[in-house]
């Protein structure tokens, strides 16, 4: 029997779905189709005379679980951030223009404070959003866990916050996905990856040499039999035993034979 085992980051199937304006109603489903497409190809690259035997052990899959955590009221937390503000030329004379533009006849000194005023509740209104949108993944994903004993959500990542742009990177996602793949490797024998980071590219190699037949999943815009479909491949591409093509089409179809099963939105 051979079994396989779904290493997924979510945020890359997020934005690959996202890319496709895809908006899946069943998680359940879903991954049953990649594994039954997993099968096909790996029966097929491995020139099998006849289908194997084969069991879905597992889907781990790895989502952002927390954001850097700053009291915006602590007086330390304001003072720090308006220093950032100081030095960042670029934001600083951004809200100054904005401000000036709204108020031309302030004076300069309190252009300034206006300025850096503008700029903290502008910010703490995105990062407000931010927590919110982490609550809500939260909700979504306590909902796929009900749903489903096979999926097993792993909430290892979190988001770092760059205050003044505006902009999270997420941190430890990737690592921790990569570490399970080889802690785990007892329990499997195809590893399906969905990833687009390269940090899981050393963890293939290592288990590639010990026998672990891996997939890297590339979605691809349209359909089989279109010949100009989009693909977002997965850099790990070159790495993988074989690529696994999941086509916009089959999930579009997949999604309407649902409708009314869901188990959330992602």
């Amino acid at each position: 029997m051979q079994r396989f085992a779904f290493f997924v980051d979510g945020s890359n199937l997020y934005g690959s779905l996202r890319t496709m304006n895809l908006e899946i109603n069943n998680y359940s489903q879903l991954y049953a189709h990649i594994y039954r497409e997993a099968v096909k190809t790996w029966h097929e690259v491995t020139l099998q005379d006849a289908p194997a035997c084969a069991q879905l052990r597992r889907v781990y899959w790895y989502a952002v679980g927390g954001i850097d955590d700053w009291d915006l009221q602590n007086p330390q937390s304001r003072s720090a951030l308006r220093q950032a503000f100081v030095r960042d030329a670029e934001i600083r004379a951004l809200w100054l223009t904005r401000v000036s533009l709204a108020n031309p006849n302030m004076a300069e000194g309190e252009l300034e404070e206006e300025a850096w005023q503008a700029c903290f509740a502008d910010f703490r209104d995105w990062y407000h959003a931010k927590i919110r949108a982490i609550d809500g993944m939260r909700r979504f994903y306590a909902g796929v866990r009900a749903s489903s004993d096979l999926i097993d959500i792993r909430e290892a990542g979190h988001w770092k916050v760059n205050f003044l742009h505006k902009w999270v990177e997420e941190k430890g996602l990737d690592t921790a996905l990569a570490v399970d793949m080889v802690a785990l490797q007892d329990n499997y024998d195809v590893a399906v990856v969905l990833t687009g980071d390269a940090d899981a590219i050393p963890s293939i190699r290592h288990l590639k040499e010990r026998g672990k037949h891996i997939a890297a999943v590339e979605f691809v815009g349209g359909g089989a039999a279109d010949t100009r479909g989009r693909a977002f491949s997965s850099r790990l591409k070159i790495h993988a035993d074989f690529v696994l093509r999941i086509f916009e089409k089959d999930l579009v179809h997949l999604d309407h034979r649902n409708k009314g099963m869901g188990n959330g939105a992602g």
